[in-house]
């Protein structure tokens, strides 16, 4: 019994703040199976996840409250500082589903504004780590995790749009708060993605150093997608957003065109990373690379930034479906209908990976307890 109790109490202490990613992953692909008219499926991942996302808030509140110490530790460390904006993006995501399938407009509200608060105290304790740290120290802690810092700013703008009400006398003040917040990420995402480039293609970055946060390179401008083409479809129709509008579409179309470069050297550099065994790879390594994340014994590949590889595709999906309602470009649902099965595949596999991963080596049994 001791057993178990010091085994809970490691759990909380050590709670690892990217476990929202699964939130994020779960929440997006529901919402991209619903967009593409798969309401049954969309709606048992939507049931899951409010199940996820209690749960990890619940121990979240635990390690705040008895391990606050270790908390504020991380929050200062800068490497963990950033993966503490998936809460955010994990709670508006949350708050999005809401929304789509259950109309909760009082209840998303609230989350949106604990997502704002969430954002607001990481960004305080980022720019703190930030500051005092040299430009080469700041250079090299650089990479797909900080992009997280533009895909919170953008969630937040994300769900704003589908809580305003364009009838509002003050709809446009609310719509222009949130446009800024969009296009606030739009220029943190040139700005750290230059970087992440530099540092992928031109400098000494090895296979090794792969993982799966650097899907977030696709992951934010796809964020950046599928809220600009909210704001198109939302944006009051007054002569006064026109010229606003076709500039955030064409602004829109670019974000979804970054995002779709970066996909096929994403692919490739996760075959490369999965296929990397020693000696020849076995053939269902080769058949399909990312089945490591769930099977295997000696091969088997899971950790929880893994989930950083499923938002990114899910929300792709999501985009790309918006992005084709928003302009009438129709055929960008076919792309859609294709790599949403893909994300729902790669989620699957995913989630057996966590699951197996909470299988203790030894269960605590009435023995140890009486040993104790």
């Amino acid at each position: 019994m001791k057993q178990c109790g010091a085994v809970i109490a490691s759990g909380i202490r050590d709670f690892h703040p990217v476990y929202f990613a699964m939130v994020m992953a779960t929440g997006i692909v529901s919402i991209a199976l619903e967009a593409m008219a798969f309401p049954g499926i969309a709606k048992v991942l939507f049931t899951l996840n409010a199940v996820f996302y209690v749960l990890f808030c619940i121990m979240l509140i635990a390690r705040a409250l008895l391990f606050s110490a270790n908390l504020l530790a991380d929050l200062r460390t800068l490497p963990r500082s950033w993966l503490f904006l998936t809460f955010v993006v994990g709670t508006n995501t949350v708050g999005m589903q809401l929304v789509i399938f259950l109309q909760a407009g009082a209840l998303a509200g609230l989350l949106w504004l604990i997502a704002l608060m969430g954002w607001l105290i990481c960004m305080c304790f980022i720019i703190f780590n930030l500051v005092g740290m040299s430009e080469k120290s700041i250079r090299d802690s650089l990479n797909g995790t900080t992009l997280l810092i533009v895909v919170s700013t953008v969630s937040v703008a994300l769900l704003g749009v589908r809580l305003l009400d364009p009838a509002d006398a003050h709809a446009d003040y609310g719509y222009f708060a949130i446009w800024s917040f969009w296009a606030a990420g739009f220029i943190l995402y040139l700005f750290i993605a230059a970087r992440i480039i530099y540092r992928l293609f031109f400098s000494r970055f090895k296979q090794d150093d792969w993982d799966a946060p650097y899907w977030i390179c696709m992951g934010a401008p796809a964020i950046l997608t599928l809220t600009g083409s909210e704001l198109t479809m939302y944006m009051p129709a007054i002569p006064l957003w026109d010229s606003m509008r076709a500039i955030t579409l064409w602004m829109t179309f670019f974000a979804w065109v970054l995002g779709t470069f970066w996909i096929p050297y994403l692919l490739v550099m996760d075959i490369l990373k999965f296929t990397h065994v020693p000696g020849p790879a076995p053939l269902w390594i080769k058949i399909f690379p990312w089945s490591r994340l769930a099977f295997g014994r000696q091969y088997h590949f899971f950790n929880p930034p893994s989930w950083s590889r499923v938002f990114p595709m899910g929300m792709y999906t999501a985009c790309t479906l918006s992005l084709a309602k928003a302009s009438g470009y129709g055929f960008l649902e076919v792309i859609s209908g294709y790599w949403g099965w893909f994300a729902l595949l790669i989620w699957s596999l995913t989630l057996i990976g966590t699951l197996r991963s909470l299988i203790p080596a030894r269960p605590c049994r009435v023995d140890d307890a009486r040993q104790g």
